[in-house]
């Protein structure tokens, strides 16, 4: 990162928005991916809070908060180090991933140790690796995830974080799940959040969280994707390449979770590992609801469309499954068709207009179409608008006609899939 090397300055309060931009803007120009991650995140100034920068959740929205009266005191390198290292933690999604763990100061050692390693340098008072391998007196990987340094840490001996302790890295709090003291520059204490007011929240704050990086994404260069890091690129690419999976295999998975009465849920912690957040609990279902949209597009053949619908009537006879099957250009043709065992349906198209993904989900809001063990199955060519808004109707399978990469919509819900050779 190019340092600014300007001396020690104090500016006014109200020059700190534009104190902010100007680091966003010179982190842009040498790490692209986390200065976009920064424009992303929405702002807020509070003057009542006791350290320069932290990530809070603000509803279900991750908000940086900046303390502007301690920002105008940094130096403008610092201040760069500082908000690169906050665009770390959104990167590798540390708000959301540790939002209900029990042991938060593990989680503030092991999460810095992690993002520190991608910044020329660590901001003051934050963890990093060399200094807790100088305190352990052993050597510890680099480049893991936090988790795997969380793992370490907690393993350590009452020696060790004796020593961890007088280095100035403290691993406990007062008693299990109390929040640790913050630092003066970074604060993680926005991140938690008591489990039943988390439970209700994960999955909006999972898909808003994940549309933030995504577009983040799309807006780096080529260019500039080369040069990050290879776990950084696989953390972000968009798994879209899907065609590689059969999709039918993967839609009788899902109906069957439905159907058998589980189903995947960040709503819900893991009985197995409660303490992983990134890892999705089960809530109960009787019946699985597929609701089918068919594109009218002129690409999509009538005989494609009928053989996949014939794959879906299938399943049917295996699972409880409610099925409907309804055409859209602009809009969506009510009433729809039910997909009913031992019927075939021929389809034909209706209409032909221009292609509206939105129609479908205003369709499912206004309908009422519970969000709750429904999948929403769009059978499309991929082209039409590149923005949406879902309604928080997220379980949803693209298949497309052409190839994955091909779906215009920029943040789409859900998993993209194509009807290539190895489908039909």
């Amino acid at each position: 990162m190019a340092f600014w090397n300007k001396l020690f300055h104090r500016y006014p309060a109200e020059d700190a928005p534009e104190l902010v931009s100007q680091a966003i803007i010179a982190i842009l120009q040498e790490h692209r991916l986390l200065g976009e991650i920064l424009l992303q995140l929405p702002r807020q100034f509070a003057d009542h809070q006791n350290v320069v920068v932290g990530l809070h959740w603000v509803g279900d929205q991750l908000t940086l908060v900046i303390n502007p009266n301690m920002f105008n005191r940094l130096r403008h390198d610092d201040a760069q180090l500082l908000l690169a290292h906050e665009a770390l933690h959104v990167l590798w999604q540390h708000p959301l991933r540790y939002a209900g763990h029990p042991h938060p100061a593990l989680v503030n050692v092991a999460t810095d140790m992690a993002v520190n390693q991608y910044l020329p340098a660590p901001p003051p008072g934050t963890a990093t690796l060399e200094q807790v391998q100088k305190l352990l007196r052993r050597r510890i990987p680099a480049r893991l995830d936090s988790q795997d340094y969380l793992r370490i840490l907690a393993k350590t001996s009452v020696a060790e974080r004796e020593r961890l302790k007088k280095g100035g890295i403290q691993l406990e709090g007062a008693r299990r799940g109390q929040l640790p003291v913050s630092g003066t520059q970074d604060d993680h204490r926005g991140w938690y959040q008591r489990s039943a007011q988390l439970a209700s929240s994960q999955q909006v704050r999972i898909a808003n969280l994940r549309r933030l990086l995504r577009h983040a994404w799309h807006q780096t260069p080529q260019r500039d994707r080369g040069l990050l890091p290879g776990e950084v690129r696989q953390a972000l690419s968009p798994q879209r390449s899907s065609g590689s999976f059969d999709w039918r295999q993967v839609l009788t998975r899902q109906v069957g979770q439905i159907a058998r009465g589980k189903e995947e849920s960040h709503a819900r912690f893991n009985r197995r590992q409660p303490l992983r957040m990134d890892l999705p609990g089960q809530v109960t279902h009787l019946t699985a609801d597929l609701q089918i949209f068919i594109d009218n597009s002129g690409s999509m053949a009538d005989a494609t469309v009928s053989q996949v619908l014939t794959e879906i009537t299938a399943l049917t006879r295996r699972y409880r499954v409610k099925a409907t099957a309804y055409s859209f250009d602009a809009k969506v043709y009510s009433p729809g068709h039910s997909l009913r065992s031992g019927r075939s349906l021929a389809w034909q198209r209706h209409g032909g207009g221009g292609t509206s993904f939105q129609a479908i989900f205003d369709f499912l809001a206004s309908h009422h179409v519970s969000r709750t063990g429904t999948l929403v199955v769009i059978i499309t060519d991929g082209w039409g608008e590149k923005q949406l808004r879902d309604h928080r109707y997220r379980n949803v399978d693209w298949l497309l006609t052409t190839k994955a990469d091909q779906l215009s919509v920029i943040d789409h819900p859900g998993r993209v899939f194509e009807l290539g050779r190895k489908t039909i």
